[in-house]
Parts: structure tokens; C-alpha cells; sequence
């Protein structure tokens, strides 16, 4: 059941419950399932657990979160650390920043591992998206420069084109000028000749 509740599984929690076990039940730390269920914050399970567990605490009188009673039995705001916790030593606070470190840790393993799951049932993540996204953006700046390429290769060839245009035209009136410049010769020579 600790398990259960520690995981959030509410069907699980379910049937655990209507096999017949104890929600009062503590492990060796002394905790009850619904202490373990606010310690993951699965608030689902600890309303279906709490539901079940007998306060100390009359059924018409509501809980008062200015009521020292409260904290003490469930911790400051509501989470399984007692208040008395907050007035640590230092060697004790050295130990709670390391478990919550490794606790960290175990996190970001854990969402690595349903980061997977979640790839790999076909769901698509954030960084994906913006993976995605930036390729679409490569592939049409690409485009666009390949557009832009293509334009200048027909360019240079239409230039090219022009060009040997402009050489023939130059052959061709070399030619002709060779041809008015050689009968002046020949006029001058028999002139001269003469």
C-alpha cells in the first residue's frame, strides 16, 4: 500500500483497499500510506486514503490550518515533516540536503525514463517540437538559398549567353573591317606604285 501510495496508483490503492488492508498500516519509518502519497504529492491518493483514516478530530469541526495540532500531526503545510523538523542542526540539515539531492537525481532519471516511454508510445516532447521546428526553419532558409543559387546559375548563363553573343558580333565585324581595310591597302599600294 505504501507503494501504491508512493507511485500514485489509485487503482492499485483501489483494490488494495477493497481486498481488505489497513490504510492506518506504517512502514519502519513510521509512516501511513497517505503520509507517503503527501511526501510524492499524488493528492489523489492521499484524498482517497485520508478518506479512510479516523482523525482524532471531531467530524463536525473542519480543520483549521491555524491549528497547531495540524502541523504537528502533518507536518508544516501539509507535507509528512513534523514541525519540530525545522529546527535542524547542521549535520542533520548536511544529511536532508543530500537525500533531497539523490532525491533530485532519482528524478530527473525517473522523467528521463517516461520522457522515453512517452517517445516511444509516439508522444511527442517540447524539445522535439523545437527540434522540429528549427529543421523546418533550416530546410526552407535552404530552400530559399538553393532558390536563390538556381536564379544566379541561370543569371551567369543568360550573362554568358550575352557574351558570346557580344564576342560573335566583334569576330564579325573584325572580319568586315579587315575586308574595307585590305581593299584600301590594295587601292593605296597600286597608288603608290604608280
Amino acid at each position: 500500500m505504501h507503494k501504491a501510495a508512493g507511485q500514485g496508483h489509485i487503482e492499485c490503492l483501489q483494490w488494495i483497499i477493497k481486498m481488505g488492508a489497513d490504510s492506518n498500516i506504517t512502514n519502519k519509518a513510521g509512516e501511513k500510506p497517505s503520509d507517503v502519497a503527501k511526501r510524492f504529492a499524488h493528492l489523489a491518493a492521499v484524498k482517497l486514503l485520508e478518506g479512510l483514516q479516523k482523525y482524532d478530530i471531531d467530524d463536525k469541526n473542519e480543520i483549521d490550518e491555524n491549528d497547531i495540532k495540524f502541523f504537528l500531526r502533518h507536518g508544516v503545510e501539509g507535507s509528512t515533516d513534523a514541525k519540530d523538523d525545522l529546527c535542524l542542526s547542521e549535520s542533520d540539515k548536511t544529511d536532508a540536503r543530500m537525500r533531497a539531492y539523490k532525491k533530485i537525481v532519482e528524478l530527473r532519471h525517473m522523467l528521463e525514463i517516461a520522457e522515453s516511454n512517452y517517445k516511444h508510445l509516439g508522444g511527442i516532447t517540447e524539445e522535439d517540437l523545437k527540434q522540429k521546428k528549427e529543421q523546418l526553419e533550416f530546410e526552407k532558409t535552404i530552400k530559399e538559398l538553393q532558390g536563390q543559387l538556381e536564379y544566379e546559375r541561370l543569371r551567369r548563363e543568360k550573362l554568358e549567353g550575352q557574351l558570346d553573343e557580344y564576342r560573335a558580333e566583334v569576330d564579325q565585324l573584325r572580319e568586315t573591317l579587315e575586308k574595307i581595310q585590305v581593299p584600301n591597302f590594295a587601292v593605296v599600294g597600286v597608288l603608290l606604285n604608280n
